[in-house]
Parts: C-alpha cells; sequence; structure tokens
C-alpha cells in the first residue's frame, strides 16, 4: 500500500509542478500568439493546459490500477517505477515546451494569430 501512496504523491507533486509553470507562462505570454505543438499551431491555451489535463488523465488511470489489481510486493514496486517515470517525464517535457515558448517569445516570438 505505500508504494501505492508514494506513487500518488509523485503524481500530485508532477502536477502541482506543471500547474504552477502553466499560470507562470501565461503571464509572460501574449494571448494572441499562436505556438507550434506536435507540429500544429495551437493557441496559447491549449500549450498550457492541454498536457497538465492528459497527464491527469494519465494519473488517474494509473491510479485506478494501481489500486484494483491484485498485486505481490514486487508486482506493486514495479507500478510504483513506471508512475514514477511517467509523472516525471510529463512533467519534464510540459516545461520544455514551455521554455521554449517564452525564449521564442523573448528572440522576437511566433507567428501572431
Amino acid at each position: 500500500m505505500i508504494w501505492s501512496i508514494a506513487g500518488d504523491l509523485l503524481w500530485a507533486i508532477s502536477l502541482a509542478i506543471m500547474v504552477a509553470a502553466s499560470r507562470s507562462a501565461a503571464k509572460q505570454l501574449p494571448a494572441d500568439m499562436r505556438f507550434r505543438l506536435f507540429g500544429l499551431r495551437a493557441s496559447r491555451t491549449v500549450l498550457l493546459w492541454l498536457v497538465p489535463v492528459v497527464a491527469f488523465l494519465i494519473s488517474l488511470w494509473l491510479l485506478y490500477v494501481a489500486r484494483t489489481r491484485p498485486a505481490n510486493t514486487d508486482q506493486m514496486i514495479i507500478m510504483f517505477g513506471v508512475r514514477a517515470v511517467a509523472a516525471s517525464t510529463v512533467a519534464m517535457l510540459h516545461l520544455r515546451w514551455i521554455g521554449a515558448a517564452i525564449q521564442a517569445v523573448h528572440r522576437g516570438g511566433p507567428p501572431r494569430a
């Protein structure tokens, strides 16, 4: 059970980091600019909130799997590892996109909408 709670804690920290970064970046990025995301042009709102929302949905699915599947200690540790890697990877991906968008604005910015 402790592994499941530790996985929940890591996801909560990851989501908190992503939301705080998105709120901070919203103050720095102009509302009318469009940014590249997955090869498509996306608005500031999509850039800032798509990944945290998808990450939250992934965390719910992983939470469901961790809680409903009967598992021995080895399987719980493996599930904790999967959750830990997923949480950190999604957070780093989001921070990279936000950082790239802020740098683009400071360099002159991507084309406006």
